[in-house]
């Protein structure tokens, strides 16, 4: 594209959701005209078909200092659309493209907006066989349910009679690695604090739903009863304190997120004498061939009839009163943002 064509996307208004911090270090949602106001060398700028709803985009909207400091800001670390103007040769006016598992939204202005300029390393080309609807539906959280789940099965992660348990199940990361796994045939326990899911949960394919408070108040013994093969966790604080000491000899856990607590006692005992392994799980440092490996497995179950149970759809004005949702804990599963 042209000089003169670049130019007409320079300075025009679109609609984005900003994060505002007032005086009294409030942090405020709304909906504002925005504009790009240059493309520098390697950028793309992209029209936004789709974005979704992820657990960092919402600590961004509340105010998280370890992740964006300076606002006004427009958060969205997920984004599908179509290129329209690139200042790179990896890419071309009228690309299929998405932004999954990388620093925008955070170290840039996010997805949630109707043109969004991107560092063109971020930037993938939409996988073949996927929508860009599909791949928002996945999006970062279901990149890495299903990264978590390749590091578990090449660290020797196999299939018996004991579950994998699933911290956080009810959210974007949790429901999805539920799905996954029973995609692969292994039994799953699932963990939440909404027990009232339990059924949503087990047609998603958790075989068992515990309520997380199982895993507070148990004995201080080095070992418990052996009751799972692995563990994807989301939550960080007592899962892995408590679920470490309940792992089969040779046990794996993933841990992704911390949105229980940061920290976690550990008893080494479960590490000597049964080998367990913790893996430790970061989807932006993920490599290129790696993440054309995990969206090849996510493509393979794209089409799945069970992810209309897994998602619902809204639109950049309505994403407000969803944000707001998330925040009070009352949302299940992944909420994708159709741009208009």
């Amino acid at each position: 594209m042209n000089k003169k064509n670049k130019n007409s996307f320079l300075h025009k208004k679109f609609n984005a959701l900003v994060v505002r911090k007032d005086s009294s270090n409030n942090y405020n949602l709304k909906v504002e005209k925005s504009e790009i106001n240059n493309i520098h060398d390697n950028e793309v700028l992209i029209k936004v078909s789709y974005s979704s709803l992820n657990y960092k985009d919402i600590l961004v909207c509340s105010g998280n200092p370890g992740l964006v400091r300076r606002y006004p800001h427009i958060p969205g670390i997920d984004a599908a659309g179509i290129v329209v103007f690139s200042n790179t040769k990896k890419f071309k006016p009228g690309d299929s493209v998405i932004v999954v598992a990388q620093p925008m939204g955070v170290k840039s202005s996010g997805g949630l907006a109707q043109y969004i300029k991107v560092i063109a390393d971020w930037v993938e080309k939409l996988p073949k066989g996927l929508s860009l609807k599909e791949s928002m539906i996945f999006g970062t959280a279901g990149f890495t349910a299903v990264l978590a789940v390749h590091h578990l099965l090449e660290s020797g992660l196999k299939k018996n009679n004991y579950p994998i348990l699933v911290s956080g199940a009810t959210g974007g990361v949790g429901i999805l690695s539920i799905f996954i796994l029973s995609k692969l045939g292994f039994r799953v326990c699932a963990s939440t604090g909404k027990l009232d899911k339990e059924s949503l949960l087990k047609k998603i394919g958790a075989n068992e739903v515990i309520h997380y408070d199982e895993f507070k108040n148990q004995t201080d013994m080095p070992l418990l009863k052996m009751r799972f093969a692995g563990i994807i966790d989301n939550t960080g604080g007592n899962i892995i304190s408590t679920g470490a000491r309940q792992l089969i000899d040779g046990g794996k856990i993933a841990s992704i997120g911390m949105t229980s607590d940061v920290n976690f006692k550990m008893n080494l005992m479960p590490f000597i004498l049964r080998g367990i392994q913790i893996i430790g799980i970061n989807a932006e440092s993920t490599s290129i061939l790696l993440r054309k490996n995990i969206w090849k497995k996510i493509t393979k179950v794209s089409k799945d009839g069970l992810l209309k149970l897994i998602y619902r759809e809204c639109n950049i004005k309505d994403s407000i009163k969803v944000i707001k949702k998330i925040q009070n804990n009352t949302n299940v599963g992944r909420v994708i943002v159709k741009i208009l």
